[in-house]
């Protein structure tokens, strides 16, 4: 899936073109679906490189059903395998802390525990328990109105009572990404489609500086791809030495730790 079709080309073609076409490309006609391809390269590589979904994605923690799959309606999805469970999970300040390793979250729609197959339902959590800082992809349990039974068996009760880990045990089904990116991330579509224009420019493979002479007279073109990216860079990431960018209004400002061994 992505956010542009055909219908964005000519915009395109009239509002990002119209210079570059007359400087480098003045003999070069470039089909519709080329320009969308090239539109469609730069959103996914702006994606990555701001590692967020840029519509809303379904994440599965176990491959989807055909049924699940034509539910979603074209939505675009993804499978993640499960988070270990480990037998502090519920204790003392966790509340049964997990960090999804996508983000923002839109929506949970289910948190379960699952033993042994990943399709066989143990116990799911009450979506009253559930506390999201969406954000950040921080979800906590707190135990609220709902009661419930947890049908576990013998052999599953003596792996959590014997304070083992159980890898992927917790099931998460969460949507994630940018809702509404369109109308609401205007500077995210600049970058996207300055990302295209860049594309192209570079896919022409220029020199990096030319002339021609020519009875007398001489003229000569410089092209440098690092003045057209910096722009492109600091918009993801802010200018040099800042907590600036889109990278930021998107995941926070990053922070790290850095330990001293004395």
């Amino acid at each position: 899936m992505s956010l542009f079709t055909n219908a964005d080309v000519a915009a395109f073609r009239a509002d990002r073109l119209a210079s570059i076409i007359s400087t480098y490309f003045p003999s070069v006609t470039w089909s519709d679906a080329y320009l969308l391809q090239q539109i469609q390269a730069a959103e996914k590589d702006v994606s990555r490189k701001l590692k967020v979904k840029l519509e809303p994605t379904a994440v599965f923690p176990y491959p989807p059903s055909d049924e699940e799959i034509a539910a979603l309606d074209g939505k675009p999805y993804l499978d993640e395998p499960g988070y270990d469970y480990d037998p502090e999970f519920f204790r003392a300040e966790r509340w049964g802390y997990i960090v999804t390793r996508h983000k923002p979250i839109i929506s949970v729609e289910e948190v379960r525990l699952a033993y042994p197959s990943p399709s066989q339902t143990v116990y799911r959590i009450p979506d009253d328990w559930l506390r999201l800082d969406r954000k950040y992809g921080q979800i906590r349990m707190v135990p609220a109105s709902s009661a419930f039974v947890a049908p576990l068996g013998a052999f599953i009760m003596q792996a959590l009572g014997g304070g083992h880990t159980i890898p992927s045990m917790i099931q998460v089904k969460y949507t994630v990404g940018l809702e509404n990116a369109v109308t609401e991330w205007p500077d995210l579509i600049d970058v996207i489609m300055k990302s295209a224009v860049l594309r192209l420019i570079k896919g022409g493979f220029f020199p990096g500086s030319e002339s021609i002479s020519a009875d007398g007279l001489t003229q000569s073109r410089t092209v440098k791809i690092e003045d057209f990216e910096k722009p492109i860079e600091e918009a993801l990431f802010g200018p040099k030495g800042s907590n600036g960018g889109l990278w930021t209004a998107i995941h926070g400002i990053p922070m790290g730790i850095v330990g001293v061994v004395v």
